[in-house]
């Protein structure tokens, strides 16, 4: 089993250079980049800091984040991951697939270059080879955590999500990857600090009692002496091992016991664009379609160019005034995720050609509502969490951060809660499907202003409490107020989006016909 295996992957290794002469190029050249880098991780550390203490923190942080990456990036991202499933066909044994698929795997593209990058380190360390046995023992225990981790959280993945919601997995995970990286920002901006040395170090001696940082922890006392705390350092490693070996066994088993369903063979699977990460339900199909339009239909995009417009004006009408330029760094960001939120306020009628469907299908209304906020969530999210680092950034204090948080993402849903309730509620004219988006359908009667008017105003006074706790926060710089401003800021705009998404689906239900009728009439 073990060398069929050890062939397969061999195979699967060749196959990337196979094809015309310049993909081979291509392919081998974009390797030796990519091990270039490994080896280069390992080197500027050494290039730039002496050995000592400081150099053993930076150690020990890159490889915590680097194995903890490792164990979580598999989860989302396991396409390429051989899984049990496919040799339950085999006359073996679970454990023996399970031993083979484990074994087998140092004979893969991410292992070779995290081994490039541990023998890289192990070269590029004279401080760890005393005593002589610990430096390998330690970077062959990160490698096997390393390995065992991948194998574990990849086939973990595909049994619990599937084929089916694979699609949905890997945008969530992408969508949480935007989500860290005001963390990444502010951990950066924390270490460059006149109290960055303080901060590293106490996030190293977290991260060395960490399965992930342990092995460089070790690493590190024992270049300092203390072999005993390096025994017990790598015996946390050892635990995590084991542990992950006992869980890979069972999954293992349960993979070749479980069927999965059948996909339809009449349902075309390939080409579908955003259809293909989202599961075949009411809510997830209209968002697929949204995010269809908002990629394709020049009607949205010429919104989206627009947004950007008002707060750029408002700057340069208080910067001429003379206003504090670090004051009015926080003044952008809630603004356009204001215009974000309220851009969908008359999505109706800009879904005029097709909400005919979800009537005569008897799509529920709150399916319908929350399908149309896919796109404004994709983009607002992770723009309202990048942006907030920008501004506090910009502003000169992280401490800060969660309170702009707070008060951006409630700014993005309170407007969006909005927008749920009045494209169902008061939908007028907007630009049919195909026309120019600077042609506007005329018509007779103030629906649209009322309608713009009502939903800003209306957004703009439901946003005032998070707003206020926020401002709070801003002027009496204290953790547990922030940190309050923070949840107060999400919990309120997750409860408004609630209510929005359930008040405008009610009132979808109750006035689905009239809907079609008045999308008849403006196109």
């Amino acid at each position: 089993m073990v060398a069929r295996l050890f062939r397969l992957r061999v195979a699967l290794l060749g196959g990337a250079f196979r094809g015309s002469l310049a993909k081979g190029l291509r392919t081998s050249l974009w390797y030796l980049v990519l091990a270039a880098a490994a080896a280069l991780l390992a080197y500027l550390p050494a290039r730039l800091i002496p050995a000592g203490e400081d150099r053993a923190l930076v150690d020990t942080l890159i490889g915590a984040i680097l194995l903890a990456a490792v164990f979580v990036v598999p989860f989302f991202e396991n396409r390429r991951h051989l899984e049990p499933r496919q040799f339950a066909q085999l006359p073996t044994s679970p454990g023996a697939i399970a031993f083979g698929l484990l074994v087998t795997s140092v004979v893969s593209w991410p292992f070779l270059l995290l081994a490039v990058w541990l023998v890289s380190l192990g070269a590029l360390r004279p401080e760890w080879r005393e005593p002589g046995w610990i430096a390998p023992a330690a970077l062959a225990l990160a490698a096997v955590l390393a390995l065992c981790s991948a194998r574990v959280m990849s086939a973990l993945s595909k049994l619990l999500a599937g084929q089916r919601f694979a699609g949905a997995l890997h945008t969530a995970g992408a969508v949480l990857f935007v989500a860290f990286l005001p963390v990444a920002v502010f951990a950066g901006a924390t270490a460059f600090g006149p109290d960055g040395r303080d901060a590293a170090a106490a996030a190293a001696d977290a991260a060395a009692w960490t399965p992930f940082g342990a092995p460089f922890a070790a690493l590190s006392l024992a270049a300092s002496g203390d072999v005993d705390g390096a025994i017990v350092h790598l015996l946390v490693v050892g635990g995590a091992i084991l542990l992950l070996v006992a869980l890979w066994i069972p999954i293992t088993w349960v993979s070749n016991q479980r069927v999965a369903r059948p996909a339809d063979p009449a349902v075309a699977r390939a080409g579908l664009g955003w259809f293909e990460r989202f599961p075949a339900r009411p809510s997830q199909v209209i968002a697929a379609r949204e995010l269809t339009y908002w990629g394709r239909d020049p009607r949205y995009r010429v919104a989206l160019f627009a947004i950007p417009i008002a707060p750029i004006v408002m700057l340069l009408a208080f910067w001429v005034a003379g206003a504090d330029l670090r004051t009015l760094s926080l003044v952008p960001l809630p603004i356009i995720l204001l215009l974000l939120g309220w851009s969908q306020h008359n999505d109706v009628s800009m879904d005029s050609t097709a909400i005919w469907e979800h009537v005569a299908s008897g799509i529920p209304g709150r399916a319908d509502r929350a399908g149309r906020l896919a796109p404004v969530m994709l983009i607002g999210v992770p723009l309202a969490l990048i942006g907030s680092s920008i501004t506090v950034t910009v502003l000169g204090d992280w401490r800060v951060l969660p309170a702009v948080i707070g008060m951006n993402v409630a700014v993005l849903l309170v407007a969006s809660a909005v927008s749920s309730v009045f494209s169902a509620l008061m939908p007028y004219p907007a630009t049919r499907p195909g026309d120019s988006p600077f042609v506007q359908p005329q018509w007779s009667g103030s629906g649209s202003g009322l309608a713009q008017t009502l939903s800003m105003l209306i957004s703009l006074v439901l946003a005032v409490p998070p707003v206020w706790f926020s401002v709070t926060a801003l002027i009496d710089v204290e953790f547990v107020q922030n940190v309050w401003a923070l949840l107060f800021g999400v919990g309120y705009g997750a409860v408004a989006l609630l209510l929005g998404v359930l008040i405008g689906g009610w009132i979808f239900d109750r006035s689905g016909p009239e809907l079609i009728a008045v999308t008849q009439v403006f196109d």
